[in-house]
């Protein structure tokens, strides 16, 4: 179900559950990639380059 972003033509998605201190990201290639803990800086990739978000902000 969680896929249905890059089903639907988005390029780059990210899942935060900041309560379980994890981030799925999500890319058009249909890899999934999971980041913990959220103790990082994670970037906009090819998909918007130079933006990044530091995730410590969320806890």
């Amino acid at each position: 179900m969680r896929n249905v972003w890059i089903k639907n033509g988005v390029k780059l998605a990210w899942l935060i559950d900041v309560d379980s201190d994890r981030l799925w990201i999500y890319r058009a290639d249909r890899s999934v990639e999971l980041v913990t803990p959220l103790n990082r800086e994670i970037g906009g990739e090819d998909v918007l380059p130079g933006f990044s978000f530091d995730l410590t902000l969320l806890s």
